[in-house]
């Protein structure tokens, strides 16, 4: 159905995965926030490990242990806040958040503390929904416990891996804000739709797949359901 409606979309993670390509190289001295039990989706497991190979280094933090226990990916793992951070300062070349953002109630917060541990011009690379998408809309409204069992059926996630969610840097404006006030300068700002969260629903993947047909157009770019930011301390 995709491929005869949005014969060209293309999922999040995959492009998420393609611009992290661009910003890994030897020199790289990488920590991924919210490692948890992968950078990467599971079924990229080769793929994450060539991608942290290809660094000078990588260390990941999450503040749920069980998970980081269960990642194999990354050898220098830690248990850790986003916003206190046991780095010394100008420790990385590159941060990195995948489906992180969204979880944070103080973003300002987190960013200075990533202003902190960068060196100058170093980058964060993160990758969140859109709150002003229509998905991410309508998820907003649902108890936490129905969004674990829509989380598992939709998706294939353990209800222990859905975690609270606040939205607070989740458009394009909220996120030039945050940036401007905590050092960062906007390096690349990508509003980008994903594959359909109804697939496994035939009706209501065809309606949603006719909506995000609609969003290719420029001006209703806004509404596209995914972001993927770049950051560059100044």
């Amino acid at each position: 159905m995709e491929k005869h409606i949005v014969p060209d979309l293309t999922y999040s993670q995959t492009q998420y995965e393609a611009i992290l390509r661009r910003y890994v190289t030897p020199a790289t001295r990488w920590l991924d926030l919210g490692c948890g039990r992968h950078l990467l989706p599971p079924w990229r497991q080769q793929e994450e490990r060539e991608l942290i190979g290809r660094a000078h280094s990588v260390a990941g933090i999450d503040l749920d242990f069980e998970s980081l226990l269960d990642n194999d990916s990354i050898t220098d793992r830690c248990q850790s806040s986003v916003v206190d951070l046991p780095f010394a300062s100008e420790s990385f070349s590159l941060v990195t958040a995948n489906m992180v953002v969204e979880h944070l109630d103080d973003p300002a917060v987190m960013l200075r503390e990533l202003h902190r541990v960068l060196v100058p011009g170093g980058h964060l690379v993160f990758h969140t929904p859109n709150a002003r998408a229509f998905p991410t809309s309508v998820v907003r409204r649902i108890p936490d416990g129905v969004k674990k069992r829509l989380a598992y059926w939709l998706d294939g996630r353990d209800g222990k891996d859905v975690f609270p969610t606040y939205y607070r840097a989740n458009d394009p404006a909220e996120i030039r804000e945050f940036a401007t006030a905590t050092g960062f300068e906007i390096t690349e700002l990508n509003l980008l739709s994903t594959t359909a969260i109804f697939a496994l629903v035939a009706p209501l993947a065809a309606l949603e797949l006719l909506w995000i047909r609609s969003l290719r157009d420029s001006s209703r770019a806004g509404l596209r359901s995914n972001i993927i930011a770049v950051l560059t301390r100044r």
